[in-house]
C-alpha cells in the first residue's frame, strides 16, 4: 500500500497559547504521538511562538484523517499545506512525532534557510522545508 508524505504550515492562534507555548506544545505532543500511533503516522513537527511547520507520513486515509483534526484544532490558524505526495518510504519512521523547538535550534541552520531577518517556515518551498525538518 502506497504512503503519503504531507507537509504544513500554521500559526499558532491566540495570546494565551503565545503566553503559555511550552505547555501547549507539550499538550500538542501528547495527543499527536497516542493518536499517531493508533494510526501508523509518522512525522515531525518543529515549533515556535509563531510558527509551526509539521510532516506527517503513513497511510493515505490515515494522513487525510490526522490532518482534518489539526484543521479542526482551534490552537492552530492560517494552516497551509506545502506538498502532499506519495512515497516509496518514511523519511521520519522511527518517530510518533518527533519535536523540535525552534528557540533550540543553532542560528546556523536557520541562516541557511531564512530568507530576509527572521526564519519563516512558510517562506520555504517544500523541499528546503523538509530538509530543514531532517536537519532539525
Amino acid at each position: 500500500m502506497p504512503l503519503t508524505r504531507l507537509v504544513y504550515v500554521s500559526r499558532p492562534n491566540g495570546e494565551r497559547m503565545r503566553s503559555d507555548f511550552v505547555a501547549t506544545c507539550d499538550a500538542i505532543l501528547l495527543a499527536s504521538r497516542r493518536n499517531n500511533e493508533i494510526a501508523a503516522v509518522t512525522g515531525a513537527l518543529i515549533a515556535a511562538p509563531r510558527a509551526f511547520a509539521q510532516v506527517l507520513e503513513g497511510d493515505r486515509e490515515a494522513v487525510s484523517e490526522t490532518f482534518a483534526r489539526i484543521c479542526r484544532d482551534e490552537r492552530h490558524e492560517r494552516i497551509e499545506i506545502m506538498d502532499m505526495c506519495e512515497i516509496d518510504e518514511r523519511r521520519f519512521g522511527d518517530w510518533t512525532m518527533s519535536f523540535c523547538d525552534l528557540a533550540g535550534i543553532g542560528d546556523g541552520l536557520t541562516r541557511r534557510y531564512r530568507h530576509g531577518r527572521d526564519f519563516d517556515p512558510k517562506a520555504l518551498r517544500p523541499t528546503p522545508l523538509l530538509a530543514f525538518i531532517e536537519e532539525a
